[in-house]
């Protein structure tokens, strides 16, 4: 019995770990070394690579939370009583009036180049004293807040 629970436990760890590992986040550091060469050499084809992870972030977080959040209210339509349909109101109105992104914090526009963007996410990033352990996401997501914030009426 207890070679059969053995053996159940490997080959269920042999199924999941390569899921587990199988994407590994950008560190804060990675992120920094390629978006410091970005403002330096912006012809580099390496250095894109800031643009183009602070560009999937923006997209990744235009296309999930819209949607998130038109599912929560989706649900509540369902069976909702009048103090759901009011929030439910509300989070339409919010996406409608301030985009996508208002639920995750902060509210980046057209007019806002995309240089301007990945400008404050590498202040942001000298504004760690230590970026050992530290995830691109959150460096990204912290820049987007607190440069990007969105403007309640």
């Amino acid at each position: 019995m207890r070679i059969l629970m053995m053996c159940v436990t490997l080959v269920s760890w042999m199924l999941v770990a390569p899921r587990v590992l199988a994407i590994e986040p950008l560190t804060a550091i990675q992120l920094k070394e390629v978006c410091v060469d970005a403002m330096q050499r912006a012809d580099n084809p390496e250095a894109r690579l800031c643009v183009y992870y602070v560009k999937g972030f923006l997209d990744g977080a235009v296309a999930t939370d819209g949607r998130v959040a038109e599912n929560v209210a989706a649900e509540i339509d369902e069976k909702e009583t009048f103090a759901e349909r009011a929030i439910r109101t509300r989070v339409i109105s919010r996406l409608r009036d301030f985009g996508p992104s208002v639920y995750a914090e902060f509210c980046v526009g057209q007019p806002d180049p995309i240089s301007d963007v990945v400008l404050h996410v590498t202040e942001e990033l000298d504004r760690y004293d230590d970026l050992e352990g530290v995830q691109a996401q959150s460096v990204v997501y912290a820049s987007l807040r607190r440069h990007y914030p969105c403007a309640m009426q």
